[in-house]
């Protein structure tokens, strides 16, 4: 993995997989999984996230040996956090929760972006925690682009991670509000995740 720098990349949730579920690939093929993690790795940027979550449904049933090998044929790791990060935000963030302090107009949104360029001993990737009145698509790109964009991003950044994030936008629009959500957010994930960056309220 070293200090990989990877291209921009669209910033595009992946269709039709509900991230959110205990096991997304519950029905897929191991066959087809284990290809298809082989073509998320292929990516420039990865779909890291996506390759993870099928290693792991690999792992359940015991044939994960031809996946692993997808990731060290491209020299990445797995993010091995991500599974506890969405157990993390998920109880963080019940479903009463959410409903009953969305208070005020809702257009914006709050984000998680992957971020490489750290030791091995810190797992090899962080995150960095964002809110924006934009979309997160377009605000992800601006941070690999390097406009107004978060420290490392335009040189570290990978990708989104939908799982720890979607299920909450969108945020109320007002500043003080945004960065309330954008602190528990990036508070529901400091215990689990080696690195933690981004704006916080004190």
């Amino acid at each position: 993995m070293k200090h990989r720098r990877f291209a921009p990349g669209d910033c595009k949730p992946f269709p039709g997989i509900n991230l959110h579920h205990p096991r997304p690939f519950r029905d897929w093929k191991s066959a087809i999984l284990t290809a298809a993690i082989g073509g998320w790795l292929q990516n420039n940027p990865p779909h890291l996230e996506l390759a993870t979550f099928a290693l792991h449904e690999l792992k359940a049933r015991g044939d994960d040996l031809d996946a692993g090998m997808k990731f060290a044929a491209v020299d990445l790791e797995p993010i091995p956090w991500l599974l506890a990060a969405r157990d993390a935000v998920r109880s963080a963030f019940p479903e009463t929760l959410i409903e009953a302090q969305m208070n005020g107009r809702r257009g914006a949104h709050v984000y998680v972006m992957l971020r490489g360029g750290y030791t091995d001993q810190n797992g090899w990737y962080g995150c960095y925690v964002g809110s924006t009145r934009k979309t997160v698509t377009a605000r992800c790109k601006e941070h690999r682009k390097g406009v107004r964009a978060g420290r490392g991003l335009p040189t570290h950044g990978i990708e989104p991670l939908w799982s720890l994030f979607d299920f909450l936008n969108p945020v109320p629009t007002a500043k003080d509000a945004r960065l309330e959500w954008e602190t528990r957010l990036h508070e529901a994930l400091a215990p689990v995740v080696p690195k933690v960056t981004g704006d916080v309220a004190f």
